[in-house]
């Protein structure tokens, strides 16, 4: 894309049935989890369970390739507010490293792709959704993959911000042996420390006293072969989302929200809202913007989400790129069309979020959360309430619709005295 057009509405993805491909599959594997190799397989089976969450996203006349077929009732609920899809295809093979590899091997799933004529949605292009694609003669844009792998590598972001001219923090890039003997100086203030390849706030440490940076760097020594950024700690006081779409002719917001976290660095949801100041917002939209022109320069298509801090006095520092569907993407997707009839067309302020809380109760279907919520629970004819996604997460999981703030405030307080 050589003259992208920002703020157009797209131009036929969401108006036309769309077959939605939900596979996840992380380049960084495991490096970019800070986990072990099986923890890392067990995570990968865990994102096939996942792809429930796109039954949000698919309009009635959209088909979807999902690991196991939607509870019936649940489905019924999605499809009185305009989703949950027309088709869902569950490929017979199950053993495969992501769900592209097991439509890959399904030749039923295959022809079902190779003859569908509409637009295709991956949750986020990898080699083996391009291999997906060439074997169902779908073929992507040229080195969709590799753009897609470049724009979630952190050093990569790091060297775009500064090709833009955009603000950012001073930051040391080098390899693990270079880093380990800049945190052996001991600079005297706090330092955050993060691999290339990290992924959703993993393989990310934080170091205040000079015993915690000895014990980091121990670990970036023990990471031998990875590139690390290094740099100084600043405070923030709020964590915006930007999240945006990439289109072949042109690009649009999808909307910005405030992250939620349980601590510094563990996601627990989104406010779809700006932040209260103008110039701020503003400063976020312009980053935004020019971030998401040199993805599409680069041949990126989809859904791009950009993180940034906002500090105490207003500075904007833009932090990393999601070359993917974001946790809340699902949401704001859901939400967009049936506030709006659009699923590109930002919700008013304040009146949507996306939460998930952990809970002892375990795993349950996102119809028993809908029995335990009781008054709270999403009612499809006032389109408001607490909907929980039914993807077997450990805890609920759930995007929140009200008819202004306070209300989504009340609502999340019941959906917290549920979890409880």
């Amino acid at each position: 894309m050589s003259n992208p057009v920002f703020g157009a509405l797209i131009e036929t993805a969401g108006k036309e049935p769309t077959l939605h491909i939900p596979s996840v599959r992380m380049a960084g594997g495991a490096a970019g989890f800070h986990v072990s190799e099986n923890e890392y397989a067990r995570m990968e089976r865990g994102f096939k369970r996942l792809s429930a969450r796109s039954l949000l996203m698919a309009s009635p006349q959209d088909s979807l390739i999902l690991n196991r077929a939607p509870d019936r009732e649940y489905l019924a609920l999605l499809r009185h507010s305009g989703a949950g899809g027309a088709n869902h295809v569950i490929p017979s093979e199950s053993h495969g490293q992501c769900l592209a590899e097991d439509a890959q091997n399904c030749p039923a799933t295959l022809k079902f792709i190779r003859d569908w004529p509409g637009a295709v949605e991956f949750y986020m292009v990898s080699d083996m959704d391009e291999r997906l694609a060439t074997q169902s003669n779908k073929p992507l844009p040229e080195h969709q993959a590799h753009v897609t792998a470049l724009l979630n590598d952190k050093v990569f972001f790091t060297r775009t911000l500064e090709d833009l001219g955009l603000p950012m923090i001073e930051t040391y890039v080098g390899p693990s042996d270079s880093v380990a003997f800049r945190l052996e100086k001991d600079p005297g203030w706090p330092v955050v420390a993060r691999s290339s390849r990290s992924v959703g706030g993993a393989a990310v440490w934080k170091a205040e006293t000079a015993t915690q940076r000895q014990a980091l760097k121990k670990i970036v020594e023990r990471r031998r072969g990875e590139v690390f950024l290094l740099q100084k700690w600043v405070p923030s006081v709020s964590s915006p989302n930007l999240q945006i779409y990439v289109g072949s002719r042109s690009i649009c917001v999808l909307g910005l929200s405030i992250q939620k976290f349980h601590d510094t660095t563990h996601h627990a949801g989104n406010y779809f809202q700006g932040s209260g100041d103008k110039d701020v917002d503003l400063a976020l939209l312009r980053q935004g913007k020019a971030i998401a022109m040199e993805a599409a320069r680069l041949g990126y298509l989809g859904v791009l989400g950009v993180d940034f801090i906002v500090t105490a006095n207003g500075d904007v520092f833009a932090m990393e790129i999601n070359a993917r569907h974001n946790t809340s993407t699902h949401a704001l997707w859901f939400s967009n069309r049936l506030i709006n009839n659009d699923p590109f067309l930002a919700v008013p302020p304040g009146r949507v979020a996306y939460m998930r809380w952990p809970s002892a109760r375990g795993r349950l279907s996102a119809m028993e959360w809908m029995g335990i919520l009781g008054a709270a629970a999403f009612d499809p004819k006032k389109g408001e309430g607490v909907l929980p996604f039914d993807c077997g997460y450990e805890g609920l999981e759930a995007a929140i619709l009200a008819g202004d703030m306070e209300r989504r405030q009340w609502l999340e307080r019941m959906a917290e005295m549920a979890v409880a």
